[in-house]
């Protein structure tokens, strides 16, 4: 029993290191070689971004004044003045020229009445001032107008070596020392 156990163990051992012994041989047509890199430069790439950019304007309008009490507020005199006598006789001499009569002296008076509110209302006339009267504001309008902007990112780094006399590079996303060189040897 131990002899065979001990005989089992030889024939393990031995297949084993023909397994790894071939493994090692067929492994020998490949070998790894570093260089070490001289500078590494930068790679960049311009990208374009929409950023919201607020623009304020100051801007100048022209707005309507309504001052609707002005006219009568303002100025309005209810005074008697000559001016209204004369519109008073003025339009009685016009009225007695209507009618006979008690229809005559009817007449006068509502002439003169009628004399004395018109010479009053010219007196008292001022154009309304808030059908013209216009004044300026300025506001200040905000709005957002993307605004594109141009950014230079960095998108990998060119490693470069020298190798049996001849210049290199290799593409990285970090700058690197040394560069690893893959042989393989074919028969």
């Amino acid at each position: 029993m131990i002899k065979s156990t001990i005989l089992n163990l030889i024939k393990k051992t031995f297949f084993s290191g023909i397994v790894i012994g071939s493994s090692l041989y067929a492994g020998g047509d490949r070998f790894y070689d570093y260089a070490r890199v001289t500078y590494s430069e930068p790679i960049y790439e311009y990208v374009y971004e929409k950023v919201p950019n607020r623009v304020c304007e100051e801007v100048k309008y022209k707005v309507r004044d309504n001052y609707d009490d002005q006219y009568y507020s303002s100025g309005y005199d209810d005074s008697l003045g000559i001016d209204t006598l004369v519109g008073t006789a003025a339009g009685a001499v016009l009225g007695s020229q209507i009618g006979k009569g008690n229809g005559r002296v009817a007449s006068q008076i509502v002439g003169g009445l009628l004399g004395a509110k018109v010479a009053h209302e010219i007196r008292n006339y001022k154009p309304r001032a808030y059908n013209k009267a216009y004044r300026y504001e300025t506001r200040t309008e905000c709005y957002d107008e993307p605004k594109r902007v141009e950014k230079k990112m960095i998108t990998g780094y060119k490693n470069y070596f020298v190798y049996n006399g001849v210049k290199h590079f290799k593409i990285t996303d970090r700058p690197i020392n040394r560069v690893r060189i893959n042989h393989t040897i074919e028969f």
